[in-house]
């Protein structure tokens, strides 16, 4: 039998044949929430605008699903639209990347990368992991942003932003990179005053104790042997301070409990990790960021490559 050779693909899989599959579908409906209109979206990629906007009703009609609300200039995503652009567009970023490891040509990476990664993360594990990546690509300009707050991505124009869950609201795609190890720690001191803290036997027992809170961190959630989760929220009754550094400082000087990464609560010898019978403290996942609008380019791709591949260090 004689084989067909598949039609060429080109622009995030658009058949140049017209042979549009579901993949096509898709990757036309990635670039209309890119450019925000049908027009700007078939120029884009060398379409019909009727085209395109016949393949998007194709694939809303093929999941019974509404995903853009059509006016006469523009279009907007719906709920369910912006759901799937943030999940179809990591999918469709890991195609052109394996797609991409099919060229022998190494370019050089240049022009300016926007990055943003919390005060403690960066300080600690990922600073030298950032420079290192900095200097390995010199045409290449690092603008390294320290914020424990949650950016907009488009509107401060970050092309990549390191965060810890629990992720914010947004129109983004998160790749997990590693877990950070996290528990309840408190001074010797604080201890011989609250001798009660040495043994714990479920997390609520923390509502009687002073704490450090680290604001955005409210909530402390633990899990139970048997997979169950708790939540706390502890009241304040000792010190709020918005970095991770200094509220282990605090906890190291007596002025409460506090959930610390392990590796950060290592570094102060007086700080003991509570015991909570059967609970322990949830671990928490660190995440690169980027815009779900944009199509993944190869700076972020590399520096996202670059920070998997330091995972095992952390």
């Amino acid at each position: 039998m004689r084989r067909t050779r598949p039609a060429p693909i080109s622009d995030r899989g658009i058949s140049s044949e017209g042979a549009m599959l579901g993949y096509d579908d898709v990757a036309i409906f990635l670039k209309v929430a890119r450019e925000g209109s049908f027009v700007a979206a078939a120029k884009a990629l060398g379409l019909p605008t009727s085209s395109v906007s016949r393949r998007v009703a194709a694939l809303e009609d093929r999941y019974k699903t509404q995903l853009l609300r059509r006016t006469t200039r523009a279009v907007a995503l719906t709920e369910d639209g912006r759901a799937f652009v943030d999940r179809a567009a990591a999918a469709m970023d890991e195609l052109e990347a394996a797609a991409r490891g099919l060229d022998v040509c190494d370019a050089r990476l240049s022009g300016k990368l926007t990055v943003t990664a919390p005060y403690h993360v960066c300080n600690e594990t990922f600073a030298p992991h950032l420079l290192a990546f900095a200097a390995q690509h010199p045409d290449l300009t690092l603008d390294l942003r320290l914020t424990n707050g949650a950016p907009d991505l488009i509107e401060e124009g970050i092309d990549v932003a390191f965060q810890l869950a629990p992720l914010p609201e947004g129109r983004h795609v998160a790749r997990k990179l590693w877990t950070s190890l996290y528990g309840i720690y408190a001074s010797q001191g604080f201890l011989a005053r609250h001798p009660e803290a040495a043994s714990l036997d479920h997390p609520r027992r923390l509502a009687r104790l002073p704490v450090v809170v680290t604001p955005p961190i409210l909530n402390w959630r633990f899990v139970h042997t048997s997979g169950e989760t708790y939540a706390a929220a502890p009241r304040t009754i000792g010190t709020s301070v918005d970095d991770l550094s200094m509220g282990a400082l605090a906890a190291n000087q007596g002025l409460g409990a506090a959930y610390l990464p392990r590796g950060l609560a290592m570094r102060f010898p007086d700080l003991v990790e509570l015991s909570f019978g059967d609970w322990k403290a949830e671990d928490r996942e660190l995440y690169a960021l980027y815009p779900a609008t944009r199509q993944l380019s190869p700076k972020v791709r590399a520096v996202i490559d670059h920070a998997l591949a330091g995972r095992a260090a952390h």
